[in-house]
């Protein structure tokens, strides 16, 4: 045996360790000993020791060792790995995931996760035949999703700045929806969020010199620049999109508390619909007059969503937000019949 096969070997004893001792770390919350996972997986301590190395470098498995009683312990019981220890639940969450993410992924994305879900099908499949009672398994398309606002992306795009994120630089091309003109920009990636089935980009612009927020769909091009590395810190995950919660609003534009009522049936349609987390519902009106007290990070884009359900819509506060509601009304009633609306 050659050198590179006895590594290649070693490598696979290391990794095969680590699924042995992961499987045993989540049957056993109170934690084990190294000598005890060297037991249970049949190879020596130093082997164990590597494995857990690999656990938290390549798998970034959340593992503790506590001082005190000398045990590695598994801090989240529900941490798998999908491809190599898959559970029916794990094919599940895949599925559902697959579901969500088809109608804006582009046609080799859902290739490549089509046959994810089918490599986790026939693992699963596999697993259950040495059991005396197979689980019962998701079906692989029994869930689809369809969104009314998507957008499909360039998946080879996306795998650059996913690439890029937190230690590359990437110069893309984009086209400004508002401003009709095409910028190239030099920038740091440092996350990437799927908001309302439209994918956007955070990142430290050099171009700019300040942290911005780009629509993926508009960056029509992105190339990483070799040899060049992050200048700017990338702020804590909590802060990675500002000081507020994006996942109600990408746009920052005029942020306020709005106060809608909402009449009929569309109050009883967006009755269950979370526009923010911190938002107040109340009935003036049992099931027919709606209350609605919502934070908002930008008044243009409350303003779109509000028109969506004008139909209902009795009052809005602040003035500021009805003007903005108004306004968009105006303009439409405008290019329409080419005379000013009345009042």
């Amino acid at each position: 045996m050659n050198r590179s096969d006895a590594k290649q070997d070693s490598s696979r004893t290391v990794q095969e360790t680590a699924r042995l001792i992961l499987r045993h770390l989540r049957d056993n919350e109170e934690g084990a000993s190294k000598e005890a996972l060297a037991v249970k997986a049949g190879v020596a301590g130093v082997t164990v020791q590597r494995a857990l190395k690999y656990m938290r470098e390549e798998w970034d498995a959340p593992l503790e060792f506590v001082h005190g009683s000398k045990l590695w312990r598994l801090l989240d019981n529900s941490f798998t790995l999908p491809l190599t220890d898959p559970e029916p639940e794990d094919l599940a969450a895949v599925v559902f995931a697959a579901a969500l993410l088809s109608p804006v992924a582009d046609a080799e994305l859902n290739a490549r996760v089509k046959r994810l879900v089918e490599q986790m099908d026939a693992a699963v499949e596999e697993a259950g035949r040495s059991k005396a009672e197979p689980p019962g398994k998701v079906r692989p398309r029994s869930v689809t999703a369809t969104v009314t606002t998507g957008t499909r992306v360039d998946s080879r795009l996306v795998s650059r700045l996913l690439q890029a994120v937190g230690s590359g630089v990437v110069r893309v091309e984009y086209d400004s929806p508002w401003s009709g003109t095409r910028k190239t920009h030099d920038v740091e990636p440092w996350q990437l969020r799927v908001h309302d089935g439209v994918m956007y980009l955070r990142a430290f612009s050099r171009t700019t010199g300040d942290a911005r927020v780009f629509r993926v769909a508009q960056i029509v091009n992105a190339r990483v620049l070799p040899e060049q590395t992050p200048r700017e810190p990338q702020p804590p995950k909590g802060n990675i999109w500002g000081s507020s919660d994006p996942g109600y609003g990408i746009d920052t534009d005029r942020p306020g508390v709005a106060t809608l009522r909402v009449r009929g049936g569309v109050a009883r349609w967006i009755a269950n619909m979370v526009w923010d987390a911190g938002q107040e519902d109340r009935w003036i009106e049992a099931g027919e007059l709606l209350e609605r007290r919502v934070p908002y990070h930008s008044c243009r884009e409350l303003a779109r969503r509000l028109l969506s359900i004008v139909d209902g819509l009795e009052s809005i506060e602040p003035a500021e937000l009805r003007e903005e509601v108004v306004s968009d009304a105006r303009a439409f009633l405008l290019r329409i019949d080419g005379t000013p609306a009345v009042g």
